[in-house]
């Protein structure tokens, strides 16, 4: 099942030749996303902040 990942460093995907910018959010498999997580193409994303109550 594919996870978001988000792009830390430019890099061409192989897959489909496609040049990837540093901020771009890219959609892996785990397999295709160990390679660049340890080469630090890629990371998780933060998880969202949810917005606190008032009242």
């Amino acid at each position: 099942m594919a996870e978001k990942y988000k792009v830390l460093w430019a890099y061409q995907c192989p897959n489909t030749r496609r040049w990837l910018k540093a901020g771009d959010t890219v959609e892996l498999v785990p397999a295709e996303a160990e390679f660049l997580i340890l080469s630090g193409k890629v990371a998780r994303p933060a998880p969202a902040k949810k917005a606190k109550k008032e009242g």
